[in-house]
């Protein structure tokens, strides 16, 4: 993007409004309720008799959210890992999932405490029975929040998951071990390598092969952002295309794209003479901090359905990507 392009992208930027948030519906890809644990561990279940309590701690710094905080109260410790809260989702046979969230262990834990994330797959759909498919994610990081995920294929027999969190401390320990967890999530598709969307991601983005248009994302909170895409129609004219997404491990969909007509340049603009127009759907997919793919389909007059890759033209001060 030439000097001259990028000063007049960021003046467009910094024109945008978040006064159309509300009202605007979405479809959430993240198939696990409650993934962020905003006020409560509502829709997890409490697997053993240890102790699960919701924690105002958020891995993005989100003072209206939490996380959850689990405790292994193995007393002495037996080497292993009691699965405290769980969630069981039903599945497709023989499609791909992907699954993970951001771990960390506390400090002032007992040396060698683990934050453990389990995804077992079962035949029955209510995760009852035997786990046909066994597979652990582990953070150790002691005050800082780590991302993990984890790509499987359904076996033709399963129907359900179990996600489940956990803390392990060595065996002989007495004291308890605790052990938070956020953003988690299950979703189709792959997740990549151990990334997870974050309030980083929070950026302006464009391709540098077309250069002189491109989106502004805002990530809201752990399960919503927004995106205004600057671009143009066929014939050439100026669009903005904006959409409140759903955000589940690398992936953000936006299933209610609109624009925005009747407006007039103050001072004669009237609220009351804007109209969002439907526009299709768009879908957002991180393969990291400063790279992702953007694919839409739409079947608005002056538009066509497509995919563009995507690089980050700016980073916000002081919120650096991890």
């Amino acid at each position: 993007m030439t000097a001259r392009n990028a000063r007049r992208f960021i003046k467009l930027l910094c024109g945008l409004t978040l006064s159309m948030v509300s009202g605007v519906g979405f479809a959430a890809p993240n198939l696990i309720t409650n993934p962020s644990f905003d006020d409560s561990l509502a829709g997890w279940t409490v697997l053993t008799a240890y102790t699960a309590t919701w924690s105002p701690v958020d891995a993005s710094g989100n003072v209206n959210s939490g996380s959850a905080r689990v405790v292994n109260e193995q007393n002495p410790g037996a080497g292993n890992i009691p699965l405290v809260l769980g969630q069981c989702v039903r599945v497709i046979p023989s499609t791909e999932y992907s699954f993970g969230g951001r771990l960390m262990v506390p400090a002032g834990q007992p040396a060698g405490t683990h934050a453990e994330l389990f995804g077992e797959t079962f035949a029955s759909g209510d995760c009852s029975g035997t786990a046909s498919l066994f597979m652990q994610e582990s953070a150790s990081t002691v005050g800082a929040w780590a991302s993990r995920s984890r790509t499987f294929t359904t076996a033709p027999t399963v129907n359900s998951v179990l996600l489940a969190i956990g803390a392990f401390k060595p065996a002989g320990v007495t004291a308890n071990a605790s052990a938070q967890f956020d953003d988690l999530y299950l979703q189709r598709g792959p997740g990549g390598t151990g990334f997870v969307i974050g309030p980083s991601m929070s950026a302006s983005w464009y391709d540098p092969a077309q250069s002189g248009h491109g989106i502004t994302l805002e990530l809201l909170d752990g399960a919503r952002a927004w995106m205004c895409w600057f671009t143009f129609d066929t014939p050439g004219n100026r669009s903005w295309i904006c959409a409140v997404g759903a955000v589940g491990g690398v992936t953000i969909d936006f299933a209610q794209a609109f624009m925005v007509a009747g407006g007039k340049f103050p001072p004669l603009f009237d609220p009351n003479l804007a109209v969002q127009v439907p526009w299709g759907s768009i879908t957002i997919t991180f393969t990291g901090c400063d790279s992702g793919t953007m694919t839409w389909s739409t079947t608005a007059a002056g538009f066509q359905s497509g995919r563009m890759p995507l690089s980050r033209l700016t980073s916000l001060w002081g919120n650096a990507c991890q």
